[in-house]
């Protein structure tokens, strides 16, 4: 909510508040000589049992009416505004509502005066009185039902309009609220009933016969759901583990892990730190502000730095609920705003690999089962990293050389057929071109100089050809001393001019090699090679016979034609 709207909703409460306290109380003139013990125990029972709401889901369920139903068929509508107000102040202290949030202080005054008086207006106009009632008349039982009703209808109505109109939630829907409301009435309204007759003849000793039970009850309904919320909870991190399971690169692991715990709890703000005990550093690798993923800034800090340098230091999970406690670290990386932090560490063979921090700008936006399903979801985390990037480490394994470090002769076949299925899916016809590259003689160059010098000549071809062919095409290692280029889109003469400046970049400058079985300074020896061409659709039926080709050309058109050429299939 805008602090226009938050000054505009006090100001209501301002004007509408004091004039209506005001008006009742000089309309009714209440008088409770010898009442206020009863009173002050009517307060004292409202507030316990609102200081244990029961909370459905995000909806906080307020059992006090029945009491305040009971007080005001006694004592009247003062009386009944005023316990209710204090109620209503018990209850939001008990939510710990931030600064920003202390508008809620109005908003739901307004809501349970409005409520209050409401009710009152339908009771006297269907012939509801006060005091000692016998309630066996038509007329009182429906006034009674009057006030039940329409405060359950302008709750509702009152609801709407504070979300329409300072949420700006034009399409609420109250099915979940009405259904809480109605479920409470059905309830409290009884008990209340109850406690009211009980007073009339007890007097004191009813509300606490009748209170106690009532705050008994709160408290073992709200432990109820409680429970369940937590049950819930360990649900969906046991789910959040199993699909962190099923990533198979670091990335995504980091993505869902993010995702899920923005919709798990509260968090403006979540950090993961990767660990390296090497440097004795803390890198940054994920910055999600507001639920959305951003570039996040390149920040390193040493390992017991700050805040997150004590969750690394001790290996515990950390929690603190107001600003105060994050204030006592001096090095803190966290925005100002943040109020509640959660630090977990992330811990793997018993050494903290990493460490997760969840800021919110609320005040005690987290409770210590939030606490114990981030040490779970770390831990989760923690597996899903590390088998992701065992993963990652394999597939590379399997796809590239490991001499030069460029793709293998799999990974070029299987990139292949995958692009001739796309193409014939999407129906189309587009050039697909393979270089095949030959290094001439290149047995000489290992009975010369040794196979450590034959590997530096490969190494060295590798670097030449990525960085001449870039983003232009993929290079791989086709096996020994052969080398293949896929390039796609480029019609077949234009690949056979990047075939010949491939050969001259090749023959033109020297290889230097290191290793060599002769001691003593470097060695520069000149390297040559023959080149074969192929296109798709131009020499093939199918992608899939482009290296077969290719290879062809080399040879009958290369190598036997005195090597140190470039040939084509036609």
């Amino acid at each position: 909510m805008s602090k226009k709207k938050q000054l505009v909703i006090w100001l209501i409460w301002l004007v509408v508040f004091p004039t209506s306290i005001f008006y009742v109380y000089t309309t009714f003139e209440p008088s409770y000589t010898g009442e206020w013990a009863d009173l002050v125990s009517f307060a004292l029972i409202m507030c316990a049992v609102s200081y244990f709401p029961i909370q459905v889901g995000t909806i906080s369920i307020f059992v006090a009416n029945g009491i305040s139903f009971a007080a005001f068929l006694y004592f009247g509508l003062f009386a009944e505004i005023i316990l209710t107000q204090l109620a209503i102040l018990t209850l939001i202290y008990k939510l710990r509502i931030s600064k920003d949030e202390t508008f809620r202080i109005a908003s739901n005054s307004l809501m349970m005066l409005i409520t209050s008086i409401g009710s009152a207006a339908v009771y006297y106009w269907l012939g509801g009185e006060h005091g000692v009632l016998e309630l066996n008349t038509t007329t009182e039982s429906i006034a009674l039902v009057g006030y039940i009703v329409t405060g359950l209808v302008l709750n509702q109505i009152v609801l709407v309009i504070l979300n329409i109109f300072f949420y700006e939630q034009r399409h609420m829907k109250i099915g979940k609220s009405l259904f809480a409301d109605v479920f409470l009435t059905l309830i409290v309204f009884p008990l209340g009933l109850v406690l009211y007759l009980l007073y009339i003849d007890l007097k004191i000793a009813a509300i606490y016969f009748v209170g106690i039970p009532f705050i008994l009850l709160s408290i073992a309904i709200s432990l109820y759901y409680n429970g369940r919320r937590v049950n819930h909870y360990l649900r969906r991190t046991s789910d959040i583990g199993q699909e962190l399971s099923k990533k198979l690169n670091v990335k995504n692991v980091l993505d869902s892990f993010v995702e899920e715990v923005c919709k798990l709890l509260p968090a403006s703000f979540i950090y993961i730190y990767d660990v390296s005990n090497a440097s004795q550093t803390l890198t940054l690798i994920r910055f999600v502000k507001d639920q959305q993923t951003v570039k996040h800034p390149d920040e390193v800090m040493a390992i017991n730095s700050g805040f997150i340098g004590k969750v690394h230091g001790q290996k515990k999970a950390i929690m603190f609920n107001t600003r105060a406690q994050l204030d006592q670290f001096t090095q803190n990386s966290l925005p100002n705003d943040v109020q509640s932090v959660l630090g977990v560490p992330i811990i793997r063979n018993e050494q903290v690999v990493g460490v997760l921090v969840i800021g919110d700008r609320s005040r005690r936006a987290y409770q210590d089962y939030h606490l114990m399903l981030m040490k779970i979801l770390a831990n989760f985390l923690s597996v899903a990293m590390e088998n992701a990037r065992h993963y990652e480490r394999e597939r590379r394994k399997s796809l590239h050389d490991q001499l030069t470090n460029l793709y293998n002769y799999r990974y070029l076949t299987d990139h292949i057929e995958q692009y001739a299925l796309d193409l014939q899916a999407k129906e189309i016809d587009e050039n697909l071109s393979i270089i095949i590259i030959d290094l001439d003689s290149f047995k000489s160059v290992n009975d010369t100089y040794g196979h450590e010098a034959g590997n530096e000549v490969l190494v060295e071809l590798a670097r030449r050809l990525e960085d001449f062919i870039s983003d232009r095409g993929i290079v791989a290692r086709y096996g020994g001393e052969e080398f293949t280029i896929l390039v796609k889109g480029m019609k077949h003469e234009k690949i056979r001019e990047l075939a010949e400046e491939i050969r001259y970049l090749i023959s033109s400058k020297p290889f230097v090699l290191m290793k060599h079985i002769e001691d003593g300074i470097p060695v520069a020896i000149a390297v040559t090679a023959s080149l074969g061409i192929a296109t798709y659709p131009d020499h093939c039926d199918s992608p899939n016979e482009l290296i077969r080709q290719a290879d062809r050309a080399m040879y009958v058109g290369a190598k036997r034609s005195g090597k140190n050429k470039v040939a084509s299939i036609v």
